[in-house]
């Protein structure tokens, strides 16, 4: 077994390791998901060892473990990859060994308190941004193909790694760490080859009936100096705030956008219930009479708006002036945000705040599941309230899924694997095909000569054998798929011929001998339609071979053709 570990300066050799690793959900709701660890451990070394080996031990044994805590590990294994990550425990064993736990290199996301401003801009611009939250500014990448979609985003505050997660999920994308690369990337685009099973299980498991799930769409859109307080627009329900003079009052606004700016209100001595072209508001005593901006600022009056930190609420903090006169003399005791014509109370709010972020229009939808009422044990199974979620497309995807769960009997897959891609298979590394290369030359060079390419590998390149060439070819390609585990297990697709459908690989975990993986039912209709269109079956020829079968029947046999 090839297993290196490099932890600071030090290297070791590993005897055994695990490497657990969660595929980010795909189902809205469902908070499953850790950032993955590592463990490993190190043995007593042999002393004909290279130095540095017997210098990391002898670091180990005479300072203590104690002091690789926090250091970052990069575990390598010659048929699997590498992956990242920080040690965080060591526990030395009575056999003389020590066993190291850390966390992976996601891990840096598990940030708390982090605040978010409302983001318009690409999916590319938009992970590097929520990254950069963490102080994570470099390796991280998001798929070509889905690097230029625009997308409008709401601010938020809370942990970082939650709301990835929630964001992935909105957006139809994996998480994942791939050869020490944070990696967002289309779900359902790599299937694990079959690799050596050394025992599989299948279970339909049943969870709690519901008659619906329900979905939050948000209905995101950019605005730009827009009203945002009163929410909608003014109505005879807003509240009017008050203040006692001399004293102070707080209150928390609900806005209908998460704002990254709002414009300073400016005090007025008029505003119509219908206006909201500007921030502005007024002040009005206990005698019902609007008062200036100077007697307001002379007594000791003012009015401050901040952002809270969850970016959809305002904090308004107002100050009641002290020994202010009213019309008859006497010192105001009240004063209110508002305008009234008269001194029996009615009055209306004009505290009016434009702002620039992203507005919504927060709406709950239901999906059903199709259980009927006497059979469902609750009325909504969940309530899905992710604030990426915009769309339509959005809610019926997230609702569809959700929906499955309680709807009766899901399909599950647990299984232990020697390997799971061909790399794994069969141990060896795959290079560039010669027609891959021979590409990538005349892209380079155009149409080469052999002296062309002689002076690229050797003058260019400094490659001067042959190993080298070889080398320099295969760093092209050592991040694929086929040349990488670690990351690659966790999200991809299993097909099982036993119960014909396919499935998404949950969890796993990586040791040097093989792979145990979790996986959920991930049958598509566009899975079942492909199966009987490489069959020639018609509508027709499916409904005769499924006649009979029951609607949940139908589901449960996967891609049957008869």
């Amino acid at each position: 077994m090839g297993v290196r570990i490099s932890i600071g300066s030090y290297t070791f050799q590993a005897s055994s390791y695990l490497v657990r690793e969660d595929a980010t959900p795909l189902a809205a709701g469902d908070s499953f998901g850790s950032t993955g660890t590592i463990e490993f451990v190190v043995p007593q070394p042999d002393y004909d060892l290279p130095g540095s080996q017997l210098t990391a031990w002898k670091r180990l044994t005479t300072v203590g473990p104690e002091f690789f805590i926090d250091m970052d590990v990069r575990l390598a294994d010659s048929r699997k990859g590498f992956t990242l990550g920080t040690v965080n425990g060591i526990r030395a064993n009575d056999d003389g060994t020590f066993t190291f736990s850390c966390v992976s290199r996601l891990d840096k996301l598990n940030v708390y308190g982090v605040q978010a401003q409302p983001f318009i801009g690409t999916l590319d611009d938009a992970f590097e941004y929520y990254l950069s939250l963490a102080n994570v500014t470099t390796d991280l990448f998001v798929d070509d193909s889905v690097a230029s979609r625009e997308v409008v985003l709401p601010g938020w505050n809370g942990e970082l790694w939650y709301h990835l997660k929630q964001f992935a999920v909105a957006q139809d994308l994996d998480l994942s760490l791939v050869s020490g690369v944070i990696l967002l990337r289309p779900i359902r685009a790599r299937e694990a080859t079959r690799g050596r099973d050394i025992s599989r299980a299948r279970d339909i498991s049943t969870g709690t009936l519901a008659q619906f799930v329900e979905v939050y769409q948000y209905n995101n859109e950019e605005i730009t100096n827009e009203l945002v307080y009163p929410p909608g627009g003014w109505t005879n329900d807003v509240q009017v705030l008050n203040v006692n003079a001399g004293e102070t009052e707080e209150y928390t606004l609900e806005l209908s956008a998460s704002v990254s700016s709002i414009q300073t209100p400016s005090f007025e001595t008029s505003v119509a219930p219908e206006y909201g072209a500007t921030s502005v508001y007024t002040v009005v005593a206990n005698d019902g009479l609007p008062i200036s901006e100077a007697a307001w600022d002379d007594y000791g009056g003012s009015l401050t708006i901040t952002i809270n930190p969850d970016t959809v609420t305002l904090n308004v903090k107002i100050v009641g002036p002290l020994g202010l006169p009213t019309s008859t003399g006497e010192e105001a005791t009240q004063f209110s945000i508002a305008l009234g014509s008269d001194t029996t109370g009615n009055r209306y709010s004009t505290l009016r705040i434009v702002g620039t972020g992203v507005r919504y229009n927060k709406v709950k939808h239901r999906v059903r599941t199709c259980v009927p009422p006497e059979r469902a044990a609750t009325e909504v199974g969940v309530t899905i309230d992710n604030p990426f979620i915009s769309t339509v497309q959005d809610r019926y995807r997230a609702g569809v899924r959700a929906a499955r769960k309680y709807a009766g009997y899901v399909p599950g897959l647990s299984g232990r694997v020697t390997a799971i891609n061909r790399r794994g298979d069969t141990g060896v590394a795959v290079y560039p095909k010669y027609s891959e290369v021979q590409t990538a030359l005349e892209t380079a060079l155009g149409t080469p000569t052999y002296a062309d390419v002689e002076t690229y590998y050797t003058v260019t390149n400094s490659l001067s054998t042959y190993r080298a060439v070889r080398d320099f070819w295969f760093s092209t390609v050592q991040d694929d798929y086929t040349n990488q585990v670690f990351g690659n297990v966790n999200g991809a697709r299993v097909f099982d011929k036993k119960s014909r459908r396919w499935y998404r690989i949950r969890s796993a975990t990586v040791t040097a001998d093989g792979i145990d993986f979790q996986a959920d039912d991930d049958l598509t209709h566009s899975d079942i339609e492909t199966f009987h269109a490489a069959a020639s079956r018609t509508y027709g020829d499916v409904q005769l071979v499924m006649d009979g079968l029951t609607y949940k029947q139908v589901g449960l046999v996967g891609m049957y053709g008869g």
